[in-house]
């Protein structure tokens, strides 16, 4: 039986991540096996600098050591086992007429050379050891908490049923193939699928960081999905409408509770997590003060008329905690949001537009559908920039950073975009 396959060493190829400049100390020597159309990349477990390498033999240069003080001697030895190896295994496998898989050539040249029973942490171990230290050092909040969770059990499904994997073999193919997973699998939107993979990549530098991963394919996977890189469109309640809803006699007490405590995030920009942690110890005369739970900024958020009487109807009801409003889950707020949406008859139609894949989705509905617990903030920035209030006033208030989110939110605003085109009709 006629059997083909090629071994080669090589040094990975990467540059600074400040600089630019190609890295040329303690660069990974990686091993690239091909065989029946098939690719094996490697991790060797050996590093050393660029000028120490002889790229004709694919070996380590005479009389050098690297910076674990290996010797050129030792490292070029252990590159023939392998390359003896992994060409014994895969001859082997030809003489028992069986085509090996690449995960196959993977596991038996650890298990040969000796690696297969290290004392290492698995992927998944590592992923559970990241949520755990990380969540507590930096403070997470639940859904940080419960997205990276989530991730965690995409990747144990991806690998359980379709594609085995560990730090080693993380290449192109990997991350292809789990980019199609979240697509054709879960039915993922191209937004929802980038949002995971900078989780993803997340957990990856601090593995690599914490040196459990030396892989650093990851890096220099460009994720093009379309859809990504647009504005995503901004759903916000306009004046006429935030004012309907407040003014609005309600005869169920629970929806009351809900337009209250929404409303208050519309008149103060709160994100739902500091409204749900606001304590009465938080007012002041004219503004409340807050460590944000997300971002830990301290902001002083002046009180309006609306605010103010908001939390005036709750000061002296006793809520658990000295809790200032009374405010529910976010996932029954955002169920019982929708039910006062449709009860206010905020029936406006909206157009959402999306990918999967390379598929156009266009989807419309009646805004109280698309209402939820983001809204308020969105309805406050959107209706302070109508108002003409200075981006800057209004960051100082919701704690935003970066302008181009400003930016965003200028380009929804209609009534105020028709309000300066009139101008032209003043002439």
């Amino acid at each position: 039986m006629k059997t083909k396959c090629n071994v080669k060493f090589y040094l990975e190829k990467r540059l600074d991540k400040e600089s630019r400049n190609l890295i040329t100390e303690n660069v990974p020597i990686f091993l690239f096996f091909s065989f029946d159309g098939k690719r094996l990349q490697y991790f060797t477990g050996y590093r050393i600098n660029i000028d120490q390498w002889n790229t004709e033999t694919q070996r380590v240069r005479r009389n050098n050591f690297n910076k674990k003080g290996e010797s050129a001697t030792d490292i070029n030895f252990h590159l023939t086992d392998i390359e003896k190896t992994v060409t014994e295994i895969y001859h082997q496998q030809k003489a028992n007429k069986k085509n090996p898989s690449v995960q196959y050539i993977r596991d038996e040249l650890r298990e040969r050379l000796g690696e297969g029973n290290k004392n290492q942490l698995s992927f998944f171990n590592v992923f559970k050891k990241f949520i755990e230290i990380e969540s507590q050092l930096s403070t997470w909040s639940k859904g940080t908490v419960t997205k990276f969770n989530t991730i965690y059990d995409q990747l144990k499904d991806f690998h359980d049923k379709h594609y085995k994997f560990d730090f080693e073999s993380m290449d192109e193919n990997f991350l292809y193939a789990y980019v199609t997973y979240q697509m054709k699998e879960l039915k993922h939107r191209n937004t929802t699928i980038s949002k995971n993979f900078k989780l993803f990549k997340w957990f990856m530098n601090w593995a690599t960081k914490k040196e459990y991963n030396e892989n650093l394919t990851y890096k220099d996977f460009k994720l093009s999905l379309k859809g990504t890189t647009r504005t995503q469109k901004i759903i916000f309640l306009k004046w006429d409408e935030l004012m309907k809803l407040y003014e609005l006699s309600i005869p169920k007490r629970y929806l009351e509770s809900v337009r209250d405590v929404f409303c208050f995030t519309c008149f103060t920009g709160l994100r739902y997590s500091d409204v749900y942690n606001l304590k009465k110890s938080d007012v002041k005369t004219d503004f409340i003060e807050i460590t944000t739970i997300k971002t830990e900024d301290s902001l002083q958020i002046d009180l309006n008329t609306y605010s103010r009487a908001i939390l005036e109807k709750y000061k002296d009801a006793p809520f658990e905690n000295d809790k200032a409003l009374p405010v529910i889950s976010n996932q029954k707020f955002n169920e019982y949001l929708k039910e006062l949406g449709k009860f206010a008859e905020i029936n406006d139609l909206e157009t959402v537009v999306y990918y999967k894949g390379n598929e156009r989705i266009e989807e419309t509905f009646q805004k109280w559908q698309l209402l939820s617990t983001h809204t308020g903030r969105k309805t406050f920035v959107s209706n302070a920039l109508f108002f003409n209030i200075p981006a800057e006033v209004i960051m100082s208030w919701t704690g935003h950073k970066d302008h181009r989110v400003m930016e965003n939110y200028y380009k929804i605003i209609a009534p105020q975009k028709r309000r300066e085109m009139n101008k032209f009709n003043e002439q």
